[in-house]
């Protein structure tokens, strides 16, 4: 009996004794927090990337607003708005003419001998993110030039 007695003295006195608990806790929470703080720099990553992706995109279009018909020089007004380009990033630019929402020449009239429209369009492509998730993602506008 006096063993028993012994053994469950030693008990309660250990559960009593709360000195290891705030370490044990934070070993239980901090792969938690370590997972969310690299999830959080992976999503700020993806954003950051998107907004400069946009911000090429709208560069390559603004020169097409005010007037620009090359769309060798809105892609590389879009290029060097990219900051931060991601190593497979992509701009092109594309202009179209069309007559009565037919693909035209751009340099010959339209059968009612009106000017074709001609539309700028600026895409970006690119691998966006950190080092666990990354995605690929594309931004695209289209202005109407003439």
């Amino acid at each position: 009996m006096n063993m028993h007695k012994t053994i469950q003295r030693r008990l309660t006195r250990f559960q009593r004794d709360s000195r290891g608990t705030s370490a044990i806790e934070f070993a239980l929470i901090a792969p938690m927090l370590l997972a969310a703080l690299v999830g959080l720099t992976d999503v700020s990553n993806i954003a950051f990337g998107s907004s400069n992706m946009q911000t090429a995109v709208r560069a390559g279009i603004h020169y097409a607003m005010a007037g620009g018909t090359d769309a060798s020089i809105a892609q590389s007004q879009a290029n060097s708005a990219w900051t931060r380009k991601p190593a497979g990033g992509v701009v092109t630019a594309q202009r179209v003419c069309k007559c009565a929402f037919v693909t035209w020449d751009c340099d010959t009239f339209c059968p009612d001998l009106a000017r074709p429209e001609m539309y700028m369009t600026v895409t970006a492509t690119g691998s966006l993110g950190g080092n666990f998730y990354s995605m690929n993602q594309t931004s695209t506008e289209t202005v109407r030039v003439r």
